[in-house]
């Protein structure tokens, strides 16, 4: 079964570029074009088909993507999930603004990439968070 990956941005391209340049390697990428639909489909997924890995843009219109780390933390932790030991979903942020990405650890963020990223980039992060 592949290792299911979360992309939560509302720019088409970079969800066309991470799409592609996964498409060859052993993951199912479901890609969602806000925070809203991200999190409705995070939820879904709990208890069924749960995903590996999110990569979350930190800047979209209708809800930021601090606020939807907030509460996929708040609801693993409602679960029993402590942030930092390992079963918690590794959380990579997505971001243009290099003073963004403090606030991203600080709300528990696991890593994080300024954009414009580059293709390496993003393929030793995705490998190196699902201990690939």
């Amino acid at each position: 079964m592949p290792k299911r990956i979360l992309v939560i941005d509302d720019e088409v391209i970079n969800q066309k570029l991470i799409k592609n340049l996964l498409k060859d390697e052993p993951y199912e990428v479901v890609v969602v074009e806000n925070g809203t639909k991200g999190l409705k489909v995070y939820f879904d997924s709990i208890g069924k088909a749960p995903f590996r890995l999110i990569l979350l843009d930190i800047v979209m219109p209708d809800m930021s993507g601090l606020e939807v780390l907030k509460q996929i933390r708040e609801e693993e932790k409602s679960r029993g999930i402590k942030y930092g030991y390992g079963s918690s979903i590794p959380i990579i942020m997505l971001t243009a603004s290099k003073e963004s990405w403090m606030d991203a650890f600080d709300g528990g963020c696991d890593d994080y990439l300024l954009k414009p990223f580059k293709n390496d980039q993003i393929l030793k992060k995705v490998k190196e968070k699902l201990n690939v």
